[in-house]
């Protein structure tokens, strides 16, 4: 199944947030790639990575969607300052589980994406590669 095929299958609400998730992380971040595919268990998602290495990702559960980051796993930071912003998502170690934009509005993810893209990414790209 190819990325477009997939969003097709989702709920309009799914299909809105993924949307504009995809643009704003396209847009904000040139580094990443975005493929799609098996990401931990779940079998249909969206993953942006860099240099071959998992950045962020996008991946839909019965209930909630959920963006995942690397950078904000590896930037606690960047978590505290989301915490504060979205108040009604639920987070978890490396992602942010939401039910609508209402919970994860655009502003805030573009403002994350930025924030992320001007991080250094190499010491995770390096640690994985050497892991290879």
């Amino acid at each position: 199944m190819e990325i477009e095929q997939y969003i097709n299958t989702l709920s309009e609400t799914e299909q809105q947030a993924i949307g504009q998730f995809r643009k704003v992380i396209l847009e904000n971040d040139k580094a990443v790639s975005e493929n799609f595919g098996k990401f931990m268990s779940n079998p249909n998602a969206i993953s942006y990575n860099e240099q071959g290495v998992f950045k962020y990702g996008l991946t839909i559960a019965k209930t909630y969607i959920s963006f995942h980051s690397l950078v904000m796993y590896s930037n606690p930071h960047l978590m505290n300052e989301l915490r504060t912003e979205l108040p009604k998502a639920k987070f978890k170690k490396g992602c942010i589980n939401f039910k609508s934009l209402d919970e994860f509005p655009e502003s805030i993810l573009k403002e994350h994406i930025q924030a992320s893209s001007k991080i250094d990414f190499s010491p995770m790209i390096n640690r994985y590669l050497k892991k290879k």
